[in-house]
């Protein structure tokens, strides 16, 4: 049966529509997609117009993996930085890493030997690095293990090396007292002496060491099974300003943040005569099993962040618990994670006050 052509064209309208729409949709997605491209791709056209360095893209890399778990675009950053760089060994091994992620093993070996070639020093990272797991046995990963180990002394030289902030004017009979700065994983501990004025003033000296492991330019941390090269740089640094200034040494202070923290908690109980007092912020890191804590008579602030991760939570507790026998310990939590807490410029300098006994 015909219909009336008062209704065919309502129909064929309806129908043109209809295809008008589905053509729409499909404009939509396609701008969707070019959208989605476009936005992978516009941080590497950035950097680029930016006349960004080979640092920069192997930091967008690194960026990439960490929080986009996307080792296929971190990897497109390392390879530019090390053809922008022919000399940078650190992006040709961080393309390795990339390539061994994805299971491209062969690749992944060519660009560790292309490291190696370019002087990869990093061991540190090496020894530890997860990504490059399948790889470790070999002729690669070995090749550039021995080589790394060979060419680290030679950049590692400001490994466990101090810095200084000494209040102007003269020192007290009794010499300054000292905060000896023990900063956290992968930063660089002397630049901490900056902290000096907001935190003592011109009542103490600031030492800042770097960790005693060097992990890449301007990255530290400290060993990870013994405190005792920790020990070793503390004693060569105080030796150092003795030099400088008079200090007195029966007010040196630790104040250590994650990592460093728990080294310092691990000095204070294993080298109590060297020390009088700490300041705690965030115990972190790798774990050091207290054995007989050897402190009495210390004047200890522990601090951490209510949103910290269960792990720091439990070590902070651990530590508290090694260390509250014999001295006078305070406790302190603020409504942070694991960082400085926002008022810290109001609240460790009265911590520190209390473990120098100003």
């Amino acid at each position: 049966m015909s219909l009336p052509a008062a209704v065919r064209l309502p129909l064929s309208f309806l129908c043109l529509s209809t295809a008008l729409g589905l053509t729409s949709v499909h404009a939509d997605d396609q701008q969707d997609v070019a959208k989605g491209r476009w936005q992978g791709l516009a941080a590497m056209a950035n950097l680029y117009l930016d006349d960004a360095t080979p640092a920069d893209f192997i930091e967008a890399g690194d960026n990439e993996k960490s929080q986009h778990d996307n080792y296929a675009g971190a990897l497109a950053y390392y390879l530019t930085a090390a053809r922008l760089d022919p000399k940078n060994a650190y992006a040709s091994y961080q393309a390795a890493g990339s390539l061994a992620a994805m299971d491209k093993n062969k690749r992944a070996a060519e660009f560790l030997d292309q490291a190696r070639e370019r002087g990869f020093w990093q061991w540190v990272i090496l020894k530890e690095d997860d990504e490059l797991q399948s790889l470790q046995q070999t002729p690669a990963y070995q090749k550039l293990l021995q080589a790394a180990e060979k060419n680290y002394p030679a950049k590692a030289k400001d490994a466990g090396l101090a810095a200084f902030s000494i209040p102007q004017g003269k020192a007290p009979t009794e010499g300054w007292p000292v905060v000896v700065w023990l900063s956290g994983f992968g930063t660089e501990g002397s630049d901490g002496i900056d902290m000096r004025t907001d935190l003592v003033g011109e009542q103490a000296v600031l030492v800042g060491i770097n960790g005693t492991l060097k992990r890449n330019e301007h990255q530290f941390m400290w060993h990870q099974h013994s405190v005792a090269p920790t020990q070793e740089a503390v004693s060569a640094a105080l030796k150092t300003l003795e030099k400088q200034t008079r200090i007195d040494r029966s007010r040196i202070v630790l104040m250590g943040f994650s990592q460093g923290a728990e080294h310092a908690s691990h000095l204070i109980a294993e080298y109590p005569q060297h020390y009088s007092g700490a300041l705690l912020l965030s115990p972190g890191g790798y774990r050091i099993p207290f054995g007989e804590t050897q402190a009495r008579d210390k004047r200890i602030v522990i601090v951490h962040g209510a949103q910290e991760h269960e792990s720091n939570q439990k070590l902070t507790a651990t530590t508290q618990q090694a260390l509250e026998p014999g001295n006078q310990v305070q406790s302190h939590e603020h409504a942070e994670g694991h960082t400085f807490q926002n008022d810290w410029r109001q609240a460790y300098p009265g911590y520190l006050k209390f473990a120098l006994n100003l």
